[in-house]
């Protein structure tokens, strides 16, 4: 099928050249000293702790499981996902307990369909050693129980991937909203993958691609991986003001859907004018909607302006963009440029970013800060690769950026950010008092921080590197 083969080199040279200019723009990233993760062996089930199994090769309690568990008279959320294949010894997944604990689970044993795991590279909340079990239950539920010195924990978790869970489970309804960048694109493809995302609409807005005939490539990888009724939104091509714009180079690549293979070519799909989807979607959704902008904020804005109401339908806003403490990356782009503050996304349209970050929504930044310190490689897509379609090109998209820019590693900026916003506990965020610079000049498009003023968004500075990569391997590789 379309999506299931490698990138080649050879696919385009002008994806090479698109690629280096997006590397180079999005963040001056740097190719690492370290040498690459060796690719991890299958472990061979060794004795458990009374009784000696072999595991079979598919995990069955791989996938995502939530529910709720109870620790003496302390009630709390928990979500375990773990990765389809899993050995003893290795690393399957990940656990967490909402704004108590978060790690990962190591498999230890399994006796009589009770599964032992151990507990590591837990968040610096979590207290005490014990030892963790997972056993399934016949209404196909998940018995979560954990014992130490902090007591016993107990829980009852789902299968989020369940038909019945589905109809049982409030998924939660969301608008995505990109400028036709690849890790936008990847950050899609995850939300696509996710049980628990109720995708009501994909926008795409002024930025690295034309919005119209990207957002046809967009429709039409939809309609390839079984989205074909997701509605589709399209953006005015040029910020509120200002002319801050990426090179048109960068937007041509973007619109020839950087180079990657293009399913049904000559099929068009319906569109509508992106600010009044968003003002639809938010307006008839039953619940509250989340909204997700991974490019310049311009679509948002407009929403705002024509219908301001829209606000108190509105869950909360997660946004990648931004550098509050680091340089940001348009200077990486233009060497020239004065510019040592800005990052692409506030600053292709400084204006628009500024009226969306006074617009008194609940607001979650992912700013640079956070995305330059998470970078994976192709001993992590190839975990990936154990999952559906959807996963296989995602990992095609990293490992062809990688391929072209001759890269050991790669940073994941968008589905970093994606990953955060459904799996909040996986990076600490500080409340801040931020504030767009609008006007011409060195700082154009700055988010600067204001000392007096009461916190307008909330940052993530610290993201758990190793969770967040164990988190996509596990929810990639048991995806359909």
């Amino acid at each position: 099928m379309f999506y299931t083969r490698p990138l080649r080199k050879s696919l385009s040279i002008a994806l090479s050249f698109a690629c280096l200019i997006l590397v180079s723009f999005l963040t001056g990233c740097r190719s690492s000293a370290e040498p690459p993760t060796p690719a991890p062996q299958p472990v061979v089930a060794t004795q458990a702790p009374t009784q000696t199994q072999t595991l079979p090769t598919a995990f069955p309690l791989s996938g995502i499981w939530a529910g709720s568990s109870k620790n003496g008279t302390t009630e709390m959320q928990i979500t375990i996902i773990l990765k389809k294949s899993c050995q003893v010894g290795e690393t399957c997944g990940i656990y967490d307990l909402s704004q108590v604990c978060a790690g990962t689970f190591s498999l230890v044993g399994e006796t009589g369909g009770r599964y032992e795991f151990q507990a590591g590279d837990k968040t610096a909340s979590c207290s005490g050693e014990g030892r963790d079990f997972l056993q399934l239950l016949p209404d196909g539920s998940l018995q979560y129980t954990s014992q130490g010195a902090y007591g016993e924990t107990l829980g009852k978790l789902v299968h989020l991937d369940s038909a019945a869970t589905h109809e049982m489970a409030a998924r939660i309804p969301l608008f995505d909203d990109d400028d036709g960048s690849p890790d936008g694109t990847s950050a899609l493809l995850f939300l696509l993958t996710q049980p628990s995302v109720d995708v009501k609409a994909a926008g795409i807005t002024y930025g690295e691609a034309h919005p119209a005939p990207y957002i046809q490539h967009i429709g039409r990888m939809l309609d390839n991986f079984g989205f074909p009724k997701i509605p589709l939104g399209v953006g005015i091509d040029g910020p509120l003001s200002g002319s801050n714009t990426f090179p048109e180079g960068v937007r041509q690549a973007a619109d020839n859907f950087w180079g990657w293979p293009i399913p049904n070519p000559n099929k068009t799909y319906p569109v509508q004018n992106d600010a009044d989807l968003i003002i639809s979607v938010v307006k008839q959704s039953p619940q509250p909607v989340t909204l997700f902008f991974s490019g310049p904020f311009t679509n948002l804005a407009l929403a705002l302006r024509k219908a301001p109401e829209i606000r108190g339908n509105i869950a909360a806003l997660y946004m990648m963009g931004g550098a509050v403490y680091v340089p940001g990356n348009v200077h990486d782009f233009y060497p020239d440029s004065p510019n040592t503050y800005a990052d692409w996304n506030p600053y292709s349209d400084p204006q628009a970013a500024k009226e969306v970050f006074d617009s008194g929504l609940k607001m979650y930044l992912i700013p640079l800060d956070a995305t330059n310190q998470v970078k994976i490689n192709k001993q992590d897509t190839s975990q990936w690769r154990t999952g559906g379609r959807i996963a296989n090109f995602a990992a095609d998209i990293y490992d062809g950026l990688m391929d072209s820019t001759g890269k050991q590693d790669f940073y994941i900026w968008d589905m970093l950010a994606s990953g955060i916003m459904l799996y909040p506990d996986l990076c600490d965020f500080q409340p801040l008092h931020l504030e767009v610079v609008t006007g011409e000049g060195d700082h154009s498009g700055q988010t600067a921080v204001v000392a007096t003023g009461e916190p307008n968004i909330n940052v993530c500075l610290k993201p758990n590197v190793t969770l967040i990569k164990q988190m996509f391997i596990a929810t990639y590789s048991s995806s359909r």
